[in-house]
């Protein structure tokens, strides 16, 4: 089928206006244009990877805006990624805790002592992300308890000279929780197994491409999907802070339709808070390919305001 577009023609009295009136011949046709995404062999999966994590796992290409024949792609790669990749500042504490441990081996440093409490807070850290949700209001909500109730225990101990959290923090203390650098190093080499595994599903599984017309998934072991986006609103939501400090911004993206129905869901989505900006220039956006026949080629005429009504 072909479209023959015509373009009205302008009396004298309208050459200063900027309207342009199209009368289409038939109901035009419109193709979305679906590019082909090359992935490479295994050879070329494993350098890609390898390019993916030194690239800051696909932020720095992210935020690039790449050309094409000399035009900008508005298309935009995110991964949603794995919950073990939360166990990087573990590994990363144990590493240069056990080095520090190493480095200040004299018995009065305070090297392994302070190290020992910041890996027992990173562990702690890790472990409530890894196993609860913890949301703003949640966090302010657990904050103020905690402070509530030190705020009480000075009060108390002031006025009625009677201790309740200082034996507590004083036992604590007391315990001297040293690090131990080979503890600290096994950890870390133990961690980093599951931590590149996560890696490699984030890269393989978790990638995510917009564009102005679809979104494009690919899972190993069962193929691509592509989602249209006409009619799909967008929302960010950060469910968990703890977690999405680990992620360096990372929050869920929720696909809702014109019922307010979630039709699609990405968690953790790593570098969202920052992407976000350009992914929503893209979802702004919609790009169309009118295919006409060469016989009947679609004409466009841009009506200029003249100088005099300049």
């Amino acid at each position: 089928m072909t479209n023959d577009i015509r373009t009205a023609t302008q009396s004298p009295a309208e050459a200063g206006a900027t309207t342009i009136v199209v009368e289409p011949a038939a109901p035009p046709r419109v193709v979305i244009r679906r590019g082909q995404d090359r992935r490479p062999g295994g050879i070329g999966r494993i350098f890609a990877f390898i390019g993916w994590v030194f690239s800051g796992f696909g932020l720095i290409p992210a935020l690039l805006k790449k050309k094409r024949n000399g035009h900008r792609t508005p298309e935009i790669t995110v991964y949603s990624a794995h919950r073990a990749f939360d166990l990087w500042a573990l590994i990363l504490v144990g590493f240069v805790g056990a080095w520090a441990a190493n480095r200040w081996t004299d018995p009065d440093s305070k090297v392994p002592l302070v190290f020992g409490w910041i890996y027992i807070w990173v562990i702690l850290y890790t472990f409530i992300t890894l196993v609860f949700d913890v949301g703003t209001l949640k966090l302010l909500l657990w904050a103020g308890i905690f402070t509530f109730i030190w705020l009480i225990s000075r009060h108390l101990e002031i006025v009625k000279h009677r201790q309740f959290l200082t034996p507590v923090f004083g036992y604590l203390r007391g315990l001297h929780p040293r690090l131990n650098p080979g503890f600290a190093s096994v950890m870390s080499w133990l961690l980093l197994v599951p931590w590149i595994g996560a890696l490699f599903l984030t890269f393989t599984n978790g990638r995510k491409k917009f564009t102005p017309n679809e979104i494009s998934e690919f899972q190993v072991g069962e193929g691509s999907e592509l989602t249209d986006r006409s009619g799909l609103k967008f929302r960010t939501r950060y469910r968990d802070v703890l977690e999405a400090i680990l992620g360096f911004g990372a929050g869920d993206l929720v696909a809702y339709d014109n019922q307010h129905n979630v039709i699609k869901r990405w968690d953790n989505v790593l570098f969202l808070l920052f992407l976000w900006p350009r992914l929503d220039q893209i979802l702004h956006e919609r790009s169309a390919i009118v295919d006409n026949a060469p016989e009947n080629p679609v004409e466009v005429e841009a009506a200029r305001p003249s100088a005099a009504a300049g």
